[in-house]
């Protein structure tokens, strides 16, 4: 389990200030993140050591992450919004 700290450094971190990104990570941090291993935690708040730039282009599916964990990251993601795009229907 992760500390009062960890949690609000991982929330703010996700806060982008980009739009698109804001809305991709916000919820995903609120709605997901707190069932998550430790693991899955740890790999997101590296994942958001990543550059603006590289984090929009991986979400938006404009370029394809090398690294596999990022790309774990990156479809546990796509994967969260693509199940409430599905419940929203």
């Amino acid at each position: 389990m992760k500390s009062d700290l960890a949690w609000d450094n991982i929330k703010w971190k996700s806060r982008r200030g980009m739009k698109e990104l804001d809305l991709m990570l916000e919820p995903y941090v609120n709605d997901y993140l707190p069932a998550a291993t430790d693991c899955e935690f740890d790999e997101y708040n590296d994942f958001l050591n990543l550059t603006d730039l590289e984090l929009v282009r991986f979400l938006l599916r404009r370029q394809q992450p090398q690294d596999p964990l990022v790309i774990k990251v990156v479809n546990s993601i796509l994967s969260y919004h693509e199940k409430l795009l599905g419940e929203n229907k």
